[in-house]
C-alpha cells in the first residue's frame, strides 16, 4: 500500500469555516493524539490528521532519525513528499480550500510541518510548531512571504536548544515569514498559554 494517498490512516472532521488544521503528531502517537489541540486552536476549522508511517521501535513517526538523535534528511524528503501527495488527495476528496491549510504539529510532527513548508511552501498558509527544531542542517533560500508561523518551545527542551531556535527564527524571518517565537520555562511539552495566544491570533 502506498503511503501517499488516502489509504493512509487518518482522521478528517468537517468544520464550519474555510480553514483546515493539518495535525501532525509526535513520536509514538497517532492521528487521534492532537484532536483536542485542534479544537483549542480553532473549534470552527476542519481537521485533517494523518498518521506518521515510519516506525521506530514500533512507534509512529513521519521520518527516520539516527541513533544519535540526528535526522535522516533523505527520510525527511521522502516523508514530506508522501505527505504532500496525501494532502493533495485530501484537498480533492474533502473539497478543502487549498489556500487555507494551517500546519499544527508537536515534536516530530512539528519538524515535519516545517519541512513541508520548506519543500512545498504553497501547501501551508502557516504553522504552529510546538517542541520543534530546524529539520534540515541547511535550507536553500526560499520565499515564505505571508506565512504566519509560531515556534513554541520550552527553554529546557533537549530536542530544541534555545541557540538553535534563535538562529532558526532569524532564518525564517529572512525568508519573509511572519514568525513569532514563544518560550516557556519548561521542557518538551505544549504550553497552554501558548495555545491560547496562538488561538487568539488566528482569529485576527
Amino acid at each position: 500500500m502506498a503511503n501517499n494517498d488516502l489509504a493512509r490512516p487518518h482522521v478528517f472532521q468537517r468544520g464550519s469555516s474555510s480553514r483546515t488544521l493539518l495535525l501532525l503528531h509526535g513520536t509514538g502517537a497517532d492521528e487521534h493524539d492532537l484532536l483536542g489541540l485542534a479544537r483549542a486552536l480553532d473549534p470552527e476549522a476542519s481537521v485533517l490528521s494523518p498518521r506518521g508511517m515510519h516506525l521506530e521501535s514500533g512507534m509512529n513517526r513521519f521520518f527516520e532519525r539516527y541513533p544519535d538523535g540526528s535526522f535522516n534528511e533523505a527520510s525527511i524528503d521522502q516523508g514530506v513528499a508522501e505527505l504532500s501527495e496525501f494532502i493533495e488527495a485530501a484537498i480533492v476528496e474533502y473539497e478543502l480550500d487549498r489556500s487555507n491549510i494551517f500546519g499544527t504539529g508537536f515534536s516530530n510532527g512539528a519538524n515535519t510541518a516545517a519541512a513541508l513548508m520548506i519543500k512545498h511552501p504553497a501547501l501551508l498558509s502557516g504553522a504552529a510548531l510546538f517542541g520543534s527544531t530546524k529539520p534540515y542542517r541547511e535550507v536553500e533560500d526560499i520565499s515564505l512571504k505571508g506565512k504566519r508561523i509560531w515556534l513554541a518551545n520550552g527553554d529546557q527542551d533537549p530536542y530544541a536548544p534555545v541557540q538553535v531556535s534563535e538562529a532558526w527564527v532569524q532564518e525564517l524571518h529572512s525568508f519573509g515569514a511572519d514568525i513569532k517565537w514563544l518560550r516557556h520555562p519548561g521542557g518538551h511539552q505544549i504550553s497552554q498559554s501558548h495555545v491560547t495566544e496562538i488561538a487568539n491570533a488566528l482569529y485576527l
